[in-house]
C-alpha cells in the first residue's frame, strides 16, 4: 500500500507537471498567436501606407509629366514667336532699307530736277 501510495504520488506530481507544461506552452501559443495578429496588423497597415505613397507616387509623376508636356509647349509657342519676331524684324530692317533706296533716288530726282531748272533759268 506504501508503494502504491508512492506510485500516485509520483504519478499526481507527473500530472500537474504535465499540467503545467501544457498550461505554459498553451499561454506561449496565445501570446505567439497574438503577437502575429499585431504583426498582421501592422503588415496590413503598412500595405495600405504602401499602397498609397505608390498611388501619391503615380499622381505626382503624371502632374510632373503634364508640366513638362505644358513647358514643352509653351517653349514650343515662345521658339515661334521669336521666329515670328524675327521675321517681323527681317521685313521692318528690308522696308527701311526700300525706303533709303526710295529716299536716295528722289533726293537724285530733286536734284536733277534742281540742276535742271537752274540749266532753264
Amino acid at each position: 500500500a506504501a508503494d502504491a501510495a508512492m506510485l500516485k504520488l509520483g504519478y499526481d506530481k507527473y500530472a500537474a507537471d504535465a499540467a503545467e507544461y501544457k498550461a505554459g506552452f498553451d499561454k506561449l501559443l496565445a501570446d505567439t498567436t497574438e503577437q502575429k495578429a499585431q504583426y498582421d496588423c501592422v503588415a496590413v497597415a503598412r500595405d495600405a501606407q504602401l499602397a498609397k505613397l505608390t498611388a501619391d507616387a503615380v499622381e505626382l509623376k503624371a502632374g510632373y509629366d503634364k508640366l513638362s508636356a505644358d513647358n514643352a509647349d509653351q517653349q514650343e509657342q515662345l521658339d515661334k514667336a521669336a521666329a515670328d519676331a524675327a521675321e517681323f524684324k527681317a521685313g521692318y530692317d528690308k522696308l527701311c532699307v526700300d525706303t533709303a533706296e526710295q529716299q536716295a533716288q528722289l533726293d537724285k530726282a530733286s536734284a536733277d530736277a534742281a540742276e535742271f531748272k537752274a540749266g532753264c533759268d
